[in-house]
């Protein structure tokens, strides 16, 4: 009904005033001053919801893989004070390079690509800094991994000519991470966010016999990722 009213039954005019000064409310309320109380923009509420969004780096622990770019959208939730649960969705892809002992391949994955998507569920615990309008956080959590990969053209070849191409596949996996990050109120609702987690991460790797080798082991994808982002308190 609502969206009837403002889209027909309102003059172009109406419509843009009504817009604007939804617009000009939201920005007023967003831009609240930040107080030397505020716990990074989310102060000591219980109750306090928030949603961010942050862009960064991976570097994987291995040098098969890799440094590839990340991202992370969260939705935040805050039980008690000092203490916030995040559940985050994101994304990085790896370049693999075909990992050798010796100079030798062993053979536990061909070159080529991984996509990594988690699902994750992580406990903030939050230390204000009332004078510097500042939060340092303390993080750990666990995820599932959706992994997916794609062999390399070189390796489709190589292989392609020596009986047949592998059913190479990578599984999906749980994994854990634990990190510390520090947050800035620019105003009592919106943070900026810096963040540096390790992923424990061990996805299973297997395929189908080519002549004279097999493809089969767990992956060594314990990950570095570094981001920085922005967070907006409900």
């Amino acid at each position: 009904m609502l969206h009837w009213i403002v889209t027909t039954a309102w003059p172009s005019r109406v419509r843009f005033a009504f817009v604007a000064a939804m617009a000009i409310l939201l920005a007023a309320w967003l831009c609240v001053p930040a107080r030397a109380g505020a716990q990074s923009g989310k102060g000591d509420y219980i109750g306090s919801w928030s949603l961010s969004a942050s862009l960064g780096y991976a570097v994987p622990n291995t040098d098969e893989y890799d440094n590839a770019v990340a991202w992370r959208l969260a939705a935040g939730y805050s039980p008690l004070p000092q203490f916030e649960l995040d559940l985050e969705i994101g994304s990085f892809s790896t370049d693999v390079s075909q990992p050798e002992e010796n100079g030798i391949p062993t053979h536990t994955i061909a070159s080529g690509r991984l996509d990594v998507r988690p699902v994750c569920l992580t406990a903030q615990y939050r230390t204000p800094l009332p004078e510097t309008l500042s939060t340092v956080t303390l993080l750990a959590g666990v995820g599932y991994y959706f992994v997916d990969y794609e062999m390399g053209d070189e390796q489709r070849e190589y292989y392609g000519g020596s009986g047949g191409l592998p059913d190479q596949t990578v599984d999906d996996a749980w994994g854990f991470h634990a990190g510390a990050g520090l947050e800035y109120a620019l105003t009592a609702r919106v943070s900026v966010a810096a963040e540096g987690r390790y992923l424990f991460l061990s996805p299973q790797a297997s395929g189908t016999s080519v002549p004279g080798t097999r493809f089969d082991g767990s992956l060594d994808l314990n990950t570095w990722v570094f981001t920085g982002g922005v967070k907006i308190a409900f």
